[in-house]
């Protein structure tokens, strides 16, 4: 998947829709620390999560 296709771009697009409506929310109202140390967290959760669906996305796409 090239990644100035437009495959790629609707697929990045949703993905980010769905991480920053969803996701990060969901993983933020578990944690009750400062907002940099929030964001540290969800960020160690979210950019693995974008490699492991990159991979899944290749096979099928």
């Amino acid at each position: 998947m090239k990644l100035f296709s437009t495959k790629s771009i609707i697929f990045y697009s949703v993905l980010g829709a769905i991480t920053a409506f969803v996701i990060a929310p969901f993983i933020r109202s578990f944690l009750d620390y400062s907002v940099t140390v929030e964001l540290l967290i969800t960020t160690t959760i979210i950019i693995p999560m974008y490699a492991v669906i990159t991979r899944l996305a290749r096979k099928y796409l």
